[in-house]
């Protein structure tokens, strides 16, 4: 068990989310975003799972994002981060209990339509010290 709970906190998580906002997406916002690398975030438990997890600030890093424009209002946003980062919570900002988020960086509001994990990376199995 003791080698599960240290793969998790080791593990990556690719995704793909559909991402729609308020003002219209420029060409700028687009090589913004691809330009952040290694992002940490403070998260509150989000409000949606708040009933059944305990009141906390987590750290998680945003590792690399990779947007594509779709439209004028929506993009495709590829994110690799570290295990236990809320996405959804990332991109709208729960009420401004994830910091930074999406909302907060592309100075509007933002929300999720779509949410694909795309890959759950760990080294699986762990070696067994000799």
């Amino acid at each position: 068990m003791n080698r599960m709970k240290v793969g998790e906190e080791e593990k990556t998580k690719t995704y793909t989310a559909l991402v729609w906002t308020q003002k219209a997406i420029e060409k700028e916002d687009i090589t913004f975003i691809n330009d952040i690398k290694d992002l940490t975030l403070d998260q509150k438990t989000p409000l949606r799972v708040l009933h059944r997890r305990t009141l906390a600030i987590r750290q998680r890093v945003i590792h690399s994002m990779n947007a594509r424009y779709k439209d004028s209002h929506h993009f495709y946003l590829g994110l690799k981060t570290q295990a236990g980062t809320y996405i959804k919570e990332f991109v709208h900002g729960d009420f401004g209990r994830t910091k930074p988020n999406l909302c907060q960086l592309l100075k509007t509001d933002a929300d999720i339509l779509e949410l694909d994990v795309e890959s759950v990376d760990v080294d699986w199995p762990p070696p067994i010290p000799e």
